[in-house]
């Protein structure tokens, strides 16, 4: 008896991967650990049996979906010589697909920052690519993640609170990781050098 195949579905293992990645993704960012199995079999188009076989359980798949994001935030800020240009090109990569930040605050909501990879573009990997080690450039890094996920987070929302329209989005959040970068670019500062207003 010869197998047929459905119009539409998956059956080979990239294409099994690659849907299942791509449909996981999506329900993640908007549902975190919630989403189960047949949720992403059905938005992938795919047997059930299929995604254990491809891809294993729920964490394997959130793992692969997380890795994939960290692989294009570390090529991102590959030969980037300075912070300030780093930080830059990671906030457009969040404002461009804010679905990585959404996964990692479901994650870190639900207490399973276990899955979160440790070989990400993260400030530490940013500031040995950057040559620069100091408290100073340690605050302005978590700073600048924070700005990132916040934005990533809440961004939307906020332009939509302030009535801007979709072609003064992009020249805003432009002007805001120029901001960002000018951050990157202070100079030294300690404990007290920040007067408080």
């Amino acid at each position: 008896m010869v197998e047929q195949k459905s119009v539409g579905k998956a059956w080979g293992r990239d294409e099994v991967r690659h849907a299942v990645l791509r449909a996981a993704r999506t329900k993640f960012a908007a549902k975190g650990m919630s989403v189960t199995l047949r949720e992403l079999a059905r938005d992938a188009g795919v047997n059930l049996g299929l995604i254990h076989k491809h891809l294993g359980n729920k964490d394997d798949i959130l793992r692969a979906v997380l890795a994939r994001n960290s692989q294009q935030s570390a090529s991102v800020v590959e030969n980037v010589e300075s912070l300030s240009e780093a930080m830059r090109r990671l906030f457009l990569v969040g404002v461009a697909d804010p679905d990585y930040v959404r996964i990692a605050t479901w994650l870190t909501l639900d207490g399973r920052t276990d899955l979160l990879p440790t070989d990400e573009a993260d400030g530490g990997t940013i500031l040995a690519r950057s040559g620069q080690s100091s408290d100073s450039v340690d605050v302005r890094i978590m700073f600048g993640l924070a700005a990132i996920a916040g934005w990533s987070l809440f961004g939307s929302e906020i332009l939509n609170n302030t009535d801007v329209a979709g072609s003064d989005r992009v020249n805003i959040e432009l002007r805001m990781a120029d901001l960002l970068s000018a951050i990157m670019e202070l100079p030294e500062f300690g404990p007290g050098d920040v007067q408080n207003p």
